[in-house]
């Protein structure tokens, strides 16, 4: 959650894209943040690690600490405000930050991590994509039963138009015995529609349909020694370091696989998407 959030200027200057605020269908107030991380609970994660920029980060502490003695009269006369006060201390209690304190892209971000994972393995989520269904363990707990089987990386993927094909990493894999897996073959970050057309196509989807992050990605312990060759390599003066690096050079020494989810979560990174993505955890008809 360290980004800019250019793509939603003017709000991301003042307003972490992690705290972006979302009304659930039965009137709760929540965010971004929130919605992820108690996902990640569900399925069983404990450890949260949050990568945020060093001038948010006491924005995010001051949003989780549920705001100073000011506050305190106020939750006393109302048990709801206490409520969920409560209910911010303990996702307090799992998270940790990280600090990114240059914006040198997704791989970048994941390296700051690397003491917090200690080498481990880890899943790794965007920090503007919500998991649905909205606070469940769904999506990251499919993609963590196959990666428990395959004992090999796992990205979660959902079908995109080839309209939409640009604005993400697209991978192209062929099916296996398990419904819903394949194995990967070959992915691009933000490839052109003709590109995408002519490398990039998934035997049984249909001709305009492509396989994109939904923004969950398992990873074997082998990503951190990829990922100390590329800090060695990278170069910021030719772009942005993404996570796509890593994932490359793991392919050509292990097997990687998609689990496709039954849907496809939510993107809220741009303001079309965040309007989407605010309509459809209301409950609206304009989606």
């Amino acid at each position: 959650m360290a980004g800019l959030g250019t793509r939603l200027y003017p709000i991301g200057v003042v307003l972490p894209k992690g705290l972006m605020p979302f009304v659930l269908a039965d009137g709760t107030l929540t965010t971004g943040l929130q919605l992820i991380a108690e996902s990640l609970l569900a399925a069983g994660i404990q450890q949260i690690g949050v990568v945020v920029s060093p001038e948010n980060r006491p924005v995010y502490e001051a949003f989780l600490d549920g705001g100073d003695e000011r506050y305190v009269p106020a939750r006393n006369r109302r048990p709801i405000l206490q409520q969920t006060y409560a209910a911010l201390q303990r996702l307090r209690s799992h998270l940790v930050f990280i600090e990114q304190h240059e914006p040198l892209g997704l791989g970048h971000a994941v390296w700051c991590a690397r003491a917090f994972a200690e080498g481990e393995p880890v899943a790794i989520l965007l920090g503007d994509h919500i998991p649905l269904p909205p606070n469940s363990p769904a999506m990251i707990s499919a993609a963590m039963g196959l990666f428990k089987s395959r004992q090999a990386p796992v990205y979660g993927v959902h079908r995109v138009p080839l309209h939409k094909v640009a604005l993400y990493g697209i991978l192209r894999g062929e099916p296996t015995e398990t419904p819903r897996c394949y194995r990967l073959l070959q992915l691009h970050e933000k490839p052109t529609p003709e590109y995408a057309q002519r490398y990039l196509r998934t035997a049984g989807l249909s001709a305009d349909e492509f396989f994109a992050h939904n923004g969950v990605y398992l990873f074997t312990p082998e990503l951190w020694e990829v990922q100390a060759r590329i800090a060695t390599e990278h170069d910021a003066a030719q772009g942005e370091w993404t996570l796509t690096y890593a994932q490359q050079r793991l392919l050509q020494q292990m097997p990687a696989y998609l689990c496709e989810s039954e849907q496809e979560g939510l993107d809220f990174g741009t303001a079309s998407e965040y309007r989407r993505a605010f309509c459809c955890l209301a409950g609206c008809s304009d989606v």
